[in-house]
């Protein structure tokens, strides 16, 4: 972070040299004072874009729209940004338009929350308009001004309180939660790709379960109904989850599919929706040799982990991780025969049984029923064929 911090300071004082101002802003200057590392190294100034540009070597252009140049110092990027007022939110979420100012004030106050809203020069002034710092001490997360207005702005502001909550372990102050409340049914306008985000962030976070509790007290649920019973059973298990297995735990719960307006990707729906067989197949009988097989490792134990939570029973992680290392077979490829072995083999066979045949060869290797042999499954093979044809 020193180094970072240093780096930074070539900006702000270059900046600086030609007359401009510029700080430290937002979440890195909220992390710096929590003594945490930041993903955001954000720096706000009144140089307009263009400035920002002529006077460093190395720019992108990554958000000029809205006033942002990314600045490179030693293969380090700094987001700056001009001091901006934004105008006339569209739907709950993005401004209709952006204006740049000359007040550093008039940019803090257009921020979420007050934690946010804290801003830092390069002799480590700090610059708190909003009494962000009390709040940090206080563990307290307020947003600035009116909550009503913060959140009619932008809907997604609700829960990203919620997911600061996931990242902090703070509290939602009184106001602010009841403004939530109120508004919760404005997340209904955001786009379903925005709100999955913030969901998968929430559950990378140390303190998830936290935020789930406080996404429980402020209604949000009511809006992801889906989402009812997993809550409730996942705060009171003593186990984690990450957020596709809460998924699939929720939906289990309810018996549903996944709704239509989760734009999930191909590779989560696919994951959920396998991890949700694997939950119905292993409900009597635990996990057997083919189902580990069939399913692989990884989606095997993730199935684990959300019995886990369901049942409060026992792990079978050790069980499942043996049963994978002692199979015969850890996929098809692994068979000792194979289509072409077969058409060799034995001649006039019908191509559709083939196919049948080396599944349910592959079932018994598995099951340790049959020998990966190449001539004792071949014999199987003929055998088998000639009990069919009779």
């Amino acid at each position: 972070m020193e180094k970072i911090v240093s780096l930074g300071k070539i900006i702000l004082s270059k900046l600086e040299e030609f007359g401009y101002e510029a700080y430290f802003v937002g979440g890195f200057v909220r992390d710096l004072l929590l003594n945490k590392k930041s993903d955001d190294i954000d720096i706000t100034t009144n140089a307009l874009p263009e400035t920002v540009e002529k006077l460093f070597d190395k720019t992108i252009a990554t958000g000029k729209k809205y006033g942002t140049v990314t600045v490179f110092i030693e293969d380090e990027k700094f987001e700056v940004t001009t001091y901006r007022v934004e105008k006339d939110y569209l739907n709950h979420r993005r401004p209709e338009s952006v204006l740049y100012t000359n007040h550093l004030e008039e940019d803090l106050k257009r921020r979420d929350f007050t934690i946010n809203a804290l801003a830092m020069d390069r002799f480590d002034k700090i610059i708190d308009l909003f009494q962000g710092q009390a709040d940090l001490n206080n563990k307290l997360i307020r947003a600035i001004g009116n909550p009503d207005e913060r959140f009619n702005e932008d809907a997604l502001r609700m829960l990203r309180a919620i997911r600061f909550v996931s990242k902090l372990g703070f509290s939602v102050e009184e106001k602010t939660a009841e403004s939530i409340r109120n508004n919760i049914e404005k997340i209904s306008h955001l786009s379903n790709e925005r709100v999955l985000v913030e969901f998968k962030k929430i559950f990378k976070n140390s303190y998830n379960k936290e935020a789930l509790k406080v996404m429980e007290n402020l209604n949000v649920a009511e809006i992801f109904r889906e989402f009812n019973q997993g809550i409730r059973v996942y705060n009171n298990s003593n186990y984690e989850l990450n957020f596709i297995e809460f998924f699939t735990m929720s939906l289990f719960l309810e018996n549903a599919v996944i709704p239509d307006y989760w734009r999930l990707s191909n590779y989560d729906r696919l994951m959920i929706s396998t991890i949700l067989e694997i939950l119905y197949k292993v409900r009597d009988n635990g996990f057997t040799p083919y189902i580990v097989y069939s399913y692989g490792l990884s989606k095997s134990l993730s199935a684990n982990r959300v019995r886990l939570v369901l049942y409060n029973s026992p792990s079978e992680e050790f069980s499942i991780k043996t049963i994978f290392n002692n199979l015969v077979i850890k996929k098809r490829s692994d068979l000792k025969i194979n289509g072409s072995i077969i058409k060799k083999n034995i001649k006039n066979i019908e191509p559709k049984k083939i196919g049948n045949l080396i599944m349910e060869i592959e079932y018994h290797v598995v099951n340790n029923l049959l020998k990966n042999d190449e001539l004792d499954l071949i014999k199987y093979a003929r055998n088998k064929l000639e009990n069919i044809n009779g």
